[in-house]
């Protein structure tokens, strides 16, 4: 690699120079890389995952991601969502690939119920296309589910289906056509400060750049221990469940979904899931799991138990009646989680050389393009306008 004339590896030492390197392309890493080279593509730009270029126990792994415009988690996030869906539009458009499906989103639950009040809010704030549905309407509209008295729908007609592992490859896809380096199956060891730039070592040898951009999911408290304290990794687990009527569960008639259930003791009963995209079962998850644990992020996540899977058929057919028995399909993952349900995106303390994300609940890939662009926009100019002081590390509490 000494003679390229876009990346320099000095041939008396074993160091490969860039401009920046983003550790980790997974979910955000992807999309940072592309926005990126896009953005900036003079740069010399290396990413380094530790997996392969497709993870199948990654966070975003697993067939489908909700997407979601009436998003109930904030205004933190409002900025996100229209750059994300005009980012993923651009994505396809670059790579030929479909990756959102615009089937819509349906939140189902209780008209008094928080999440169902703050959904309905902000479609309204923001006037974003929608439909308010009455229980009965639901059950005319929707017969695939069994809705309570009190439920009411909201229908986001934007929202829909992300396919993440085509997404995160198309992201790959478009990096390395502007000219990216990618380096897959390589393990970061440490990271060290010198006056020089970040020494990044690796199984793979010695990377130095001034900008460093760390995006390694359940992983990122490995390379920056200064992190622990505020944040987790969690086991993720998703299942599909057969419809006896596979017909009723085809994207052109059936929404990605969430429903909420009060339960008679207070807790809260919540599903999730897709529309048929194999074109034999549903993605159908229940949360939360009695069995979900705490893990190093060097756990494999485990996997069900036969016991544990008939539970999982149990919940699910509360939620959609249709479904046979229990998940005739099931996947474990596992995802970094802070302590305020909101991504952190800042500067390592003792090194601003070094931007960092982290803490991403398992539900950052529908904004995962507006956050690359985001972390892009920080190394580039040093700031952005998605940049909100909510998503740093002083606003969030240790766990």
């Amino acid at each position: 690699m000494c003679d390229d004339e876009k990346f320099s590896k000095r041939c008396d030492v074993a160091v490969e120079h860039a401009d920046v390197i983003v550790i980790g392309a997974g979910s955000v890493g992807s999309m940072t890389l592309w926005q990126l080279s896009q953005q900036q593509p003079d740069l010399k730009i290396v990413g380094i995952d530790a997996h392969d270029r497709v993870n199948l126990r990654s966070s975003y792994a697993g067939e489908s991601r909700l997407f979601r415009t009436a998003v109930k988690e904030g205004p933190v996030f409002n900025d996100h969502v229209d750059a994300s869906i005009e980012l993923w539009r651009a994505l396809e458009a670059a790579t030929d690939r479909q990756i959102l499906h615009q089937c819509g989103a349906l939140s189902v639950g209780p008209a008094d119920f928080e999440p169902m009040r703050t959904t309905r809010e902000v479609v309204e704030r923001y006037d974003l296309p929608h439909e308010m549905l009455t229980a009965a309407e639901l059950h005319s509209r929707f017969p695939q589910f069994s809705p309570d008295p009190n439920d009411v729908g909201i229908l986001d007609l934007l929202g829909g289906a992300l396919r993440p592992e085509v997404a995160v490859t198309a992201a790959h896809m478009a990096a390395e056509e502007h000219g990216a380096r990618l380096y897959f199956n390589t393990r970061v060891t440490q990271l060290r400060s010198t006056t020089d730039g970040v020494e990044v070592e690796t199984s793979a040898g010695t990377f130095q750049a001034p900008r460093i951009i760390v995006t390694a999911g359940s992983w990122t408290t490995q390379l920056l221990p200064q992190l622990r304290s505020y944040v987790e990794v969690r086991r993720i687990g998703l299942t599909w469940a057969m419809p006896r009527h596979i017909e009723q569960f085809q994207p052109d008639v059936f929404p990605v979904f969430m429903r909420d259930r009060v339960e008679a003791d207070g807790s809260v009963t919540h599903w999730f899931g897709a529309p048929s995209l194999d074109g034999y079962s549903i993605k159908i998850g229940v949360y939360p799991e009695p069995w979900t644990t705490t893990l190093s992020p060097e756990d494999r996540p485990a996997d069900y138990t036969p016991e544990q899977l008939a539970h999982v058929g149990e919940m699910v057919t509360q939620c959609i009646p249709d479904l046979i028995g229990s998940p005739v399909r099931h996947s474990a993952h596992h995802d970094s989680f802070a302590s305020n349900q909101i991504p952190i995106f800042d500067r390592l303390a003792t090194d601003s050389r070094i931007l960092y994300a982290t803490g991403m609940h398992g539900n950052a890939f529908k904004f995962a393009p507006s956050y690359g662009k985001m972390l892009a926009e920080i190394a580039g100019d040093g700031t952005s306008s998605l940049w909100r002081a909510e998503f740093r590390l002083a606003a969030h509490e240790e766990l």
